[in-house]
């Protein structure tokens, strides 16, 4: 089994809005930092990045993958902006 260190970037909304440090649901991850900003952005207030590292585990060299086990997170890496409200 072979593990590739990696760091993942993930976007996920509050359950309890006034609960900053509260449970999350999590709406997906990206390998990049912009691609998790522009999807917080899309998704609005509420929204954060978090940032993951860990490692990624396959079996062989074109196996199957195993699983991620995380190693350290960076909660509140970034916070989705309001949409703007464009007046006619």
């Amino acid at each position: 089994m072979r593990g590739k260190k990696e760091v993942r970037y993930i976007v996920s909304r509050l359950l309890d809005p006034d609960d900053l440090e509260g449970e999350r649901e999590r709406l997906g991850w990206h390998p990049y930092l912009d691609l998790a900003k522009s999807q917080a952005d899309r998704t609005g207030p509420g929204t954060f990045v978090d940032a993951e590292g860990g490692t990624f585990y396959r079996d062989g060299r074109f196996g199957r993958s195993r699983g991620w086990e995380v190693e350290w997170t960076n909660r509140n890496l970034y916070q989705g902006r309001k949409k703007k409200v464009r007046l006619p």
